[in-house]
This record gives C-alpha cells, sequence and structure tokens, in this order.
C-alpha cells in the first residue's frame, strides 16, 4: 500500500477500479468462461488496493484488479503459489482457473479458493498465534531467486526508507496528528535501524505481510492471503509487518520461532525489522483509510513510541 498524496496532505485511500467491475461483470465472466462453476452463488465484492474480490459459492473467489497495475502483481502471485507453494505447511490461497478479458473487463483474473477466518486488520492476532506466524514466515523465506521481483517500497536498504519516515512525520505534524507520538523515541528508534548491521542475504518475501492479509482462525493463524507484492526483500520486512498484525506480547515469540525455523544468524534482524515497522506505521497514520490508522498506531504502540496517555 503506498501513498500518492503530496507531502503534508493526508491521502485517502486506494485509487478509483476499473468502472466495468460489478457483481453483473462478475457473473458474466464466469459464466462465459467458467460455465461449470457458473451455478454458485456469488457473494459480496471486497475491495483491496489492488483486487476487487467476490465470493463464489463456499469454497472460492473472483479476484478481479481493480487497476491496471495490479495485472502484473496478480500474474506473479500466481506463479509464486505454483512454484514455491508446495512446500508451505500453513493455509494459503490456491489458484484454480484463472480467466481472461472480456465483457468489458480488460485484464486477467482469476479463481482461488477461499480460505475462512477474519483479517487482522481491526483485532490483531492473538499472542498465542505467535510462534505459528513465525514459522509461517520463515517457511516463505527461500534465498530470492533471479526471477524475485523488485519492489520499490519494500525491497530497499534502510537509509532509503530515511525521506519516506521524514516525509510521514511532516505529514502528522500538519495535520496535528503527532501529539501522541515519543518523538524522542521514534528517532532514536529509526538511529538504531540505520545503524543495525545490513543483511548479507535477500530472501523471497511476502512484503506486504499486514492485517488485512493475515488471517485468524480458532485463535491462531487461519493463513496468509495476497501474495502479488512478493518481492526480494531483508528478512526484517516481513518481521516488521508483525508489529502491525500481532497482539504486541507476542511479537518477540513470533521472532524467536522465525529465527529457531531458520537458523539465521543475523545480529541486526530485530532493529531493522523495528525500524521497517516504524516507516510504514508512520505512512500508514498519514492515509485516510481505517484499516490503516488502526494497524498504524497498534504498531507504533507495540512499537514503544506512543506516549502514555
Amino acid at each position: 500500500m503506498s501513498s500518492g498524496a503530496a507531502p503534508g496532505v493526508l491521502d485517502s485511500g486506494p485509487p478509483a477500479a476499473h468502472s466495468s467491475i460489478s457483481r453483473e461483470l462478475a457473473h458474466a465472466l464466469v459464466a462465459s468462461q467458467h460455465p461449470d462453476l457458473a451455478h454458485l452463488d456469488l457473494g459480496e465484492r471486497f475491495d483491496g488496493w489492488d483486487m476487487a474480490v467476490f465470493r463464489l459459492g463456499p469454497d472460492l473467489s473472483i479476484r478481479l484488479p481493480r487497476v491496471e497495475a495490479a495485472v502484473g502483481p496478480l500474474e506473479l502471485e500466481t506463479r509464486l503459489i505454483a512454484n514455491h507453494g508446495a512446500g508451505w505447511g500453513f493455509p494459503h490461497p490456491h489458484v484454480v482457473r484463472m480467466g481472461r478479458s472480456q465483457h468489458g473487463y480488460p485484464w486477467a483474473w482469476s479463481i482461488v479458493a477461499w480460505l475462512p477466518g477474519r483479517t487482522t486488520d481491526a483485532e490483531p492476532l492473538p499472542a498465542r498465534a505467535a510462534p505459528a506466524l513465525g514459522r509461517a514466515i520463515a517457511q516463505i523465506h527461500r534465498p530470492a531467486t533471479a526471477d524475485a521481483p523488485y519492489n520499490p517500497e519494500q525491497s530497499l536498504a534502510m537509509a532509503e526508507r530515511t525521506a519516506d519516515v521524514g516525509d510521514a512525520l511532516a505529514t502528522l505534524a500538519a495535520s496535528g496528528q503527532s501529539a501522541p507520538l515519543d518523538l524522542d523515541g521514534v528517532h532514536a528508534l529509526w538511529r538504531r535501524a540505520l545503524n543495525a548491521p545490513p543483511p548479507t542475504e535477500a530472501v523471497w518475501s511476502h512484503a506486504d505481510l499486514h492485517g488485512s492479509n493475515v488471517l485468524e482462525r480458532r485463535g491462531t493463524l487461519g493463513g496468509i492471503i495476497d501474495w502479488g507484492k512478493a518481492a526480494a526483500c531483508d528478512r526484517a520486512v516481513d518481521l516488521g509487518f508483525v508489529y502491525t498484525v500481532l497482539e504486541a506480547n507476542g511479537i518477540a515469540d513470533a521472532v524467536e520461532a522465525y529465527v529457531a525455523a531458520t537458523g539465521c544468524e543475523d545480529p541486526g534482524l530485530v532493529d531493522r525489522a523495528r525500524g521497517v515497522a516504524l516507516a510504514k506505521c508512520l505512512r500508514w497514520a498519514t492515509l485516510g483509510r481505517e484499516a490503516n490508522t488502526i494497524m498504524a498506531w497498534r504498531g507504533l504502540a507495540a512499537l514503544g513510541v506512543v506516549r502514555a496517555s
């Protein structure tokens, strides 16, 4: 999720979806291209930043890129799950069918298996699920191969995030929303992140592991969805998102489980993960979108940079 707002201006959220997207379109695409599934009930629509999603019967969902920039991520998601997902032990979507442009809709689309559970944006993943989340991230983090994309928001050295941190702080100050922040704590945390030992390798990463893409079911990890931003990143990137997903008292357990599963020796890992979390949360706090704002301030509190009220 990136902000397209000018410095000092709160962003209002994702771009408008392609005008053809509707329940009628979704039904017509399925009926024309996958008629054996056309009898299934079409459920409600959910809009993320990149995809419009419709439930299809009890076990499937339709994923339609909302904007042209999301077409590549859909192709990446399909390829990544096919090539790397076979070894994952945590729930994740499986691509069932692919579709093509038709009926005024200009791009490829997909039908995927539906994962039951609730997203962890409005309410975090319980702390008892922390080890499962840490182990899931460890499974994702294979050494990055030559075909791993560059993600312009997340495949960054820590210093490359400094301008965005400064801009987000300026935006919050200009809008009167920075008062709860312990600014001395913010700057100290950021200095530690900048001075942390750098990573020695890049790994395949989800790179968008916020609460809208992490599911809870029956008190534990219910799945990880929406793989279109996957890229070669510092392993601290996905661990940084954990601050926005988990109850604060579970974060250390998630990191511990991750390190135990990977066996990685990375002395700067925690400080870099905290830096990634800080940069992401400050930016999300500037977005005029409730889910982002909830996750942002939850993460900032977990990082210890929100003043006690």
